[in-house]
C-alpha cells in the first residue's frame, strides 16, 4: 500500500461522529437523487408535458436559490446546522409528494418552488457543516471523500435505476416507459429520500451561531464578488445542457432506459473516483492546478458530446467531460470555505449558490426555448464559450491568491 493511500485511510477512519451521520445520509441521498435525477424529464413527458416547462422546472428551484440563497445563507447559521437539514429535507420530501401524487401543471410549479427552497437551505448549510465537522489536516479529505461516496451511490442507484421500469412495470402489469410505472419509480426514490433524512436526528454539533456583521462581509467583497463571477459563468454553461442529458439522448439517439441508466452510472463512478482522488491530486500539483487543469481539459469532450455522430462517441464525450469538470469541486469548497471565517461560511456559500443557480436558471430557461426552435446544436457552443471564460476568472483569482 502507498504512503499516500495510507494517508488517506488515516484521515477517513479519524472523521468525527457527525461527519460520519452526514455521510450516510450522502449514500442514502445519492441512491434517491440518481433515480429521480434519470426518470423525473422522462416522466413529465410522459404526462404530456413539453421540453419548455421541463426547462421551466429545471430553472424554478435555481430562481428560488437566486432569491433566497443569501437571506437564507444568514438565517440558516442562527438556526443550527441540524435545524436547517431537517427543515429543508422535509420541504424536498413535500415537494417529491406532490409531483408524484398531484401532477397538475401549477401544482407541479408550486412543487418546484417548495422543492427550491429545501434543497437551498439545506446547500447553503452543507459545505459551513463539513468545513467545521473536521480539523484542518482532515478537511481536504473529507469533503474529496463525501463528494465521491456521494458520486458513488449515485452509480450504483442509476445503474440499478435503468432497469426499475422494466420490474416495476412487469409486476404490476403496466408499460415500462408508462406514466404509472414512472411515478412508482419515483415513489422508490421518496422512500429512500425518507430514509436518508433519518442520521440527521443525531447530529451533536452544529449550533447556532450569531449573524456574521457587515463589516465581516465588506471586508471580503473583492473576494466574494471574484467567486460570484465565476460561479455564475459556469452556472450558466451547466444550464445549457446539464439538465437536458437524458432528454439529448433520447432525443438524438432514441437511447433506451436501460442504456440511459448505464451512461449514468458509469457517469458517476467516473465523478466519484474522481472525487475521491482530488485531495491526493492537490497534494500533488497544488490546489490551484487541482483545480483549473481538470476544467481546462473538459473543453474539447463537450464538443465530442455534443456533435459526436454516434452514440458511443457523443456517450464518450460526456463521459470523460463530466468528471473532468467534477474533479476541482470538493479542493474548490475546502478551500473557499479555509479562506473567511466561520461565522461568513454559510452567507458566503449563499452567496456563491445564489449566483450559481442564478446562472443555471437562466441557463435553463434559455435551453428549452433554443431546444423548440434550433435544436440540441448551439447549447454545447455557448457552455465551452461560458466555462472557459470562467476558467479564465480562475485563474486570476488564484494567481492573485498565491
Amino acid at each position: 500500500m502507498s504512503q499516500e493511500l495510507r494517508v488517506y485511510l488515516r484521515r477517513v477512519r479519524g472523521f468525527p461522529p457527525d461527519a460520519r451521520l452526514y455521510l450516510a445520509t450522502t449514500v442514502l441521498g445519492g441512491f434517491s437523487g440518481s433515480i429521480s435525477g434519470l426518470y423525473f424529464n422522462l416522466y413529465l413527458r410522459a404526462l404530456g408535458y413539453g421540453q419548455d416547462l421541463i426547462g421551466v422546472m429545471a430553472a424554478v428551484p435555481a430562481f428560488v436559490t437566486l432569491a433566497l440563497a443569501l437571506p437564507l445563507g444568514l438565517v440558516a447559521g442562527r438556526m443550527g446546522y441540524k435545524r436547517a437539514f431537517l427543515v429543508g429535507m422535509g420541504l424536498q420530501g413535500v415537494s417529491a409528494l406532490i409531483v408524484c401524487l398531484v401532477p397538475e401543471r401549477t401544482l407541479l410549479l408550486g412543487a418546484a418552488l417548495v422543492g427550491g427552497l429545501g434543497g437551498t437551505l439545506g446547500g447553503v448549510v452543507g459545505a459551513p457543516f463539513l468545513a467545521e465537522s473536521a480539523r484542518d489536516e482532515e478537511r481536504g479529505f473529507l469533503f474529496g471523500f463525501q463528494a465521491g461516496l456521494g458520486v458513488l451511490a449515485g452509480t450504483v442507484g442509476s445503474a440499478l435505476a435503468g432497469f426499475l421500469p422494466q420490474l416495476l412495470g412487469r409486476a404490476l402489469g403496466l408499460p415500462a416507459n408508462g406514466v404509472p410505472t414512472y411515478r412508482a419509480v419515483l415513489l422508490v426514490a421518496f422512500g429512500l429520500f425518507c430514509l436518508s433524512a433519518l442520521p440527521m436526528f443525531f447530529l451533536r454539533g452544529g449550533a447556532g451561531r450569531q449573524l456574521p456583521r457587515l463589516q465581516e462581509v465588506v471586508r471580503h467583497k473583492d473576494f466574494v464578488l471574484r467567486l460570484s463571477a465565476i460561479q455564475l459563468g459556469i452556472g450558466l454553461g451547466a444550464g445549457l445542457v446539464i439538465p437536458f442529458v437524458n432528454l439529448f439522448f433520447k432525443v438524438k439517439f432514441n437511447a433506451s432506459d436501460p442504456m440511459l441508466g448505464m451512461v449514468f452510472a458509469v457517469n458517476s463512478l467516473l465523478i466519484g473516483v474522481g472525487n475521491f482522488a482530488s485531495p491526493l491530486l492537490a497534494r500533488k500539483i497544488g490546489r490551484g492546478p487541482a483545480v483549473l487543469w481538470p476544467q481546462v481539459l473538459s473543453l474539447p469532450f463537450i464538443f465530442l458530446w455534443g456533435y459526436g455522430p454516434t452514440l458511443a462517441l457523443s456517450g464518450l464525450g460526456y463521459l470523460v467531460r463530466t468528471p473532468l469538470m467534477n474533479l476541482a469541486g470538493p479542493v474548490f469548497s475546502a478551500m473557499v470555505m479555509e479562506l473567511v471565517p466561520p461565522a461568513l461560511r454559510s452567507t458566503l456559500n449563499g452567496i456563491l449558490m445564489l449566483t450559481w443557480n442564478g446562472g443555471w436558471a437562466v441557463g435553463a430557461l434559455a435551453s428549452g426555448y433554443v431546444q423548440t426552435h434550433w435544436g440540441f446544436n448551439p447549447l454545447f457552443v455557448g457552455t465551452v464559450v461560458l466555462y472557459s471564460v470562467a476558467i479564465y476568472l480562475n485563474f486570476r483569482l488564484f494567481a492573485r491568491i498565491r
